[in-house]
């Protein structure tokens, strides 16, 4: 009887473990990124998340809560737990539609327009940090690429491709799901250099 195939490192092909490298640093990447930037707009007290809907509705003046969600690409649901916490900081305020009762607009509020010119400082920072030391034509690779890897990271399970048994329960729980994803994304042991060797492209942007 033959023995069940075993995965192991050592049978990756160079591209496979390159692409299973670049996997796991975009994985963190993100991580350390949405740590970095909440950090940054601590002493403003918000989260990432809400300076950027701030910023965006001083920038549009005002706009509706569908088309800030697929602006910044977050569903509704946040989208409304975020602007309540800035509503209630007297940063924005939202005008419901006297024609459809249903439909509101978000405005920036005097205060929250003189915070955005505030953050909007520390955005340009953050943008020269996380860029530092990476070249003009790498960052333009980097715009060719990602909206390339937004569209398939996407597509990842939406089609079923294994068929049969019910779908199986998260390995801990909805308690550790989080944990188990950090384990899931930890670095593999960095590749060797050579003298004529080419790194993959790290993403990151804002």
């Amino acid at each position: 009887m033959a023995k069940p195939r075993t995965f192991s490192r050592k049978s990756l092909s160079s591209k496979e473990w390159h692409r299973e490298l670049l996997v796991s640093w975009l994985l963190q990447t993100c991580f350390k990124l949405q740590a970095s930037l909440d950090r940054r707009f601590l002493h403003f007290g918000l989260t990432f998340q809400e300076a950027a809907i701030l910023t965006r509705c001083v920038e549009a003046g005002k706009i509706a809560p569908g088309r800030l969600a697929l602006v910044l690409a977050r569903d509704k649901g946040k989208i409304t737990r975020f602007t309540d916490r800035l509503e209630a900081a007297a940063l924005v305020k939202r005008q419901v539609n006297r024609r459809d009762r249903r439909s509101s607009v978000i405005k920036a509020t005097p205060k929250g327009k003189r915070l955005a010119e505030r953050i909007a400082v520390t955005f340009q920072q953050i943008q020269k940090e996380l860029f530092a030391g990476i070249l003009d034509r790498d960052v333009l690779r980097l715009c060719e690429t990602l909206p390339q890897l937004h569209g398939n990271a996407a597509r990842i399970g939406t089609q079923r491709t294994v068929s049969g048994g019910p779908r199986a329960q998260r390995i801990g729980g909805e308690k550790n799901g989080l944990e188990g994803t950090r384990r899931l994304g930890e670095t593999p042991a960095p590749l060797k250099r050579s003298s004529n060797s080419t790194y993959c492209d790290t993403p990151s942007g804002l």
